[in-house]
């Protein structure tokens, strides 16, 4: 059995459990109850490459699907095949060194890397020797008197691939800035990493390994095979202004090899904090002979956004007990409008 990759869905009622089915190529793949999609059965690169799977998730109640395509990725299982394996050629004695022989072919039904084909020659006793191609060439004189025949093997080897490239990151950070009020699993960027390494050795998968500062549940999420770096939890600047998050990059490889690249996050403040004054209520006492005009008392308050977020401030007198036509300014500044007769409070 083999883990491909987990899907990602949202509950609208997470105590409500939900069920996975494969409803195409279920004879080869399998879901299990979190998403994880793994093989049934061996994959064979060169009889069918990729797959389209149908799934399906439901609560009881109500059904979603979506598609998965799948492609195999191909190994070193498959040996070169000479197309002519023996031949006869007749060559004279006296041809200069550097002509050509003879060539000969070899095959390999893998793809790419695990489908490269070197050539050695036994048996040519520094006469003879072979290119990258196949062609054989004369390296020497030829002597049929000294020696009439060679027999020669020519030997097509496929180099394999060992896992000896780690990952590498597009980049060694990555940074980007998010509202607060970001919706929740919107992609925010992408990390990308890519392999030396041929085959199973080149797959990359990503995870996150580190957020810095913590939280009792991930606030980022990524996707294990392309990268993407989602948000999984609300953001609140006024908590929070900025996270750290490192992303791991491994290959498929025995033993795999990973590498590491560090995501700043920076949360942008958004005007969700209305201002509030230090206190509920005031009692303020105003001599009567204080002319009109007169800075009476001036209101403080205060916001939780950030400046540059926060909007001028209008303040309103709604109901004044004695002073009826008192004002106030935007400095949060009362102002005498008519004569008191005697002392009183303003409230």
């Amino acid at each position: 059995m083999l883990y491909l990759t987990q899907v990602e869905y949202e509950s609208l009622n997470p105590h409500i459990p939900v069920t996975f089915q494969v409803l195409t190529e279920s004879a080869t793949f399998d879901i299990d109850a979190n998403g994880i999609i793994s093989t049934k059965t061996k994959l064979d690169y060169e009889s069918q490459n990729n797959y389209i799977l149908n799934i399906s998730l439901s609560d009881g109640s109500a059904t979603d699907h979506a598609t998965v395509f799948i492609k195999v990725t191909d190994v070193n299982d498959n040996s070169p095949v000479f197309g002519t394996t023996n031949t006869t050629i007749t060559i004279q004695e006296n041809v200069p060194a550097g002509t050509s022989v003879t060539s000969v072919s070899a095959t390999d039904v893998d793809e790419g890397f695990n489908a490269l084909v070197v050539y050695t020659l036994k048996g040519g006793e520094g006469k003879m020797d072979i290119d990258t191609s196949g062609l054989i060439l004369l390296e020497k004189e030829l002597d049929r008197e000294k020696k009439g025949f060679y027999n020669l093997t020519v030997v097509a080897i496929i180099v394999g691939d060992v896992n000896d490239n780690p990952p590498v990151f597009s980049s060694s950070t990555y940074e980007v800035s998010v509202p607060e009020n970001e919706v929740l699993g919107r992609a925010l960027l992408t990390v990308s990493a890519t392999d030396l390494d041929a085959g199973a050795n080149a797959i990359v998968k990503y995870r996150i390994v580190n957020q810095q500062p913590p939280s009792s549940s991930p606030v980022f999420v990524v996707n294990l095979t392309t990268g993407q770096l989602s948000l999984s939890q609300q953001l609140d600047y006024e908590t929070i202004n900025e996270f750290k998050v490192e992303v791991e990059a491994s290959d498929g490889g025995e033993p795999s090899l990973s590498a590491t690249t560090l995501v700043v996050v920076r949360v942008l403040d958004v005007n969700d904090n209305p201002p509030e004054f230090n206190q509920a209520a005031y009692d303020i006492f105003v001599f009567e002979n204080l002319q009109k005009g007169s800075p009476i008392y001036t209101f403080s308050l205060t916001d939780k956004d950030e400046v540059g977020t926060k909007t001028d401030y209008f303040f309103f007198l709604k109901f004044c007990v004695i002073a009826y036509h008192d004002k106030i300014i935007n400095s949060g500044l009362i102002l005498l409008g008519n004569l008191l007769g005697s002392s009183h409070p303003i409230s």
